[in-house]
């Protein structure tokens, strides 16, 4: 099975090189620059806080923008899972890295 050395996929996962350059969604995304005044409350201090942690507001996080308390919710636990092992164990943020990547890869999820 051969490798895309650019992307890291087969050629029988059918995801070309331009779909993972410019994937569209199912959901359309909440971007920061345009979040709905109804949604600014809510949604811009958490997107602030990702931006400043992260340096961007992922596509997942701009997804569960169309209820904020997700957002919210996907925060917290990222925090407690992730955030807290960045000081104490950097090996499990490596290894649960990997786990995403592997999932994304077997479930030929490009988004």
């Amino acid at each position: 099975m051969s490798v895309d050395h650019n992307t890291g996929l087969t050629a029988d996962m059918g995801v070309s090189a331009e779909m993972m350059a410019h994937p569209d969604p199912r959901v359309p995304l909440i971007d920061p620059e345009n979040i709905p005044e109804e949604l600014q409350a809510e949604l811009g201090p958490a997107y602030a806080w990702s931006t400043e942690m992260w340096g961007t507001v992922p596509r997942y996080l701009r997804m569960l923008g169309h209820a904020p308390v997700a957002v919210e919710a996907w925060q917290l636990l990222d925090q407690k899972i992730r955030i807290d092992y960045l000081e104490t164990d950097r090996d499990y943020v490596k290894i649960e890295e990997l786990v995403i990547v592997k999932t994304a890869l077997l479930t030929e999820c490009n988004n």
